[in-house]
């Protein structure tokens, strides 16, 4: 075991302000931890605990976190952006307002968690399963959804200009005032699956005509 993985394991309850960059964490025991505004830059956390653990303000920029556990997390204003999280487990994880700018979550577990004004610009969210998330507010642009599942997903007020849809699975979720303009691979049966309402932005290639404040259909 490297000395870095066994100090991080060692004091998983007081690592706050901890500088980990570039660090070797492979598999390491993080649950539970304390890694608040800890520095991550670089880190390989691969098939890593880190399940229940505190990573608000967090910085993973550029880490690697592939399969690695973050069931029920914290991670409030966490920084993931370029991170790799493919087959990463982040159910029910709270991560309010973190910053996943292009990282790539393919494959990736993510349902029921809380990512209320999150960013995902030009993130890779293919395959992943986001059945039930919360993503009210949150920036989506030039996202990559092929054949992910966001069944009841709170989509509410998002920016997802340029997102790529193809295949995608939205059955029941909710795009009340969301931003589809320029969104790829959009189709109509997609979007009559979901709630949509008049404030609903959708591509210039879905026309339609609202009969009245709950009804509508495409030109």
């Amino acid at each position: 075991m490297s000395a870095e993985k066994s100090r991080a394991e060692n004091s998983k309850k007081n690592l706050h302000n901890a500088d980990f960059t570039d660090a070797d964490l492979k598999e390491a025991d993080l649950s539970s931890g304390v890694l608040i505004e800890a520095c991550l830059k670089g880190v390989d956390l691969s098939e890593a605990d880190l399940c229940d653990a505190d990573i608000s303000s967090a910085n993973f920029e550029g880490a690697r976190l592939h399969r690695t556990l973050l069931h029920r997390c914290r991670g409030r204003n966490a920084n993931f952006t370029g991170a790799t999280l493919t087959q990463a487990n982040l159910v029910e994880a709270n991560l309010i307002g973190t910053d996943f700018s292009h990282a790539n979550l393919s494959e990736s577990d993510i349902e029921g968690a809380d990512l209320k004004n999150a960013k995902f610009k030009n993130a890779n969210l293919s395959d992943t399963n986001m059945t039930g998330v919360f993503l009210s507010n949150a920036d989506l642009s030039d996202a990559n959804f092929t054949n992910a599942d966001l069944i009841a997903a709170d989509l509410t007020n998002t920016d997802l200009t340029g997102a790529n849809f193809d295949n995608t699975y939205l059955n029941h979720a909710d795009l009340s005032g969301a931003n589809l303009k320029q969104a790829k691979n959009l189709t109509c049966d997609q979007i009559e699956t979901t709630f949509i309402t008049r404030e609903t932005l959708l591509p210039d290639t879905l026309r339609l005509k609202w009969i009245s404040d709950t009804e509508y259909e495409f030109d």
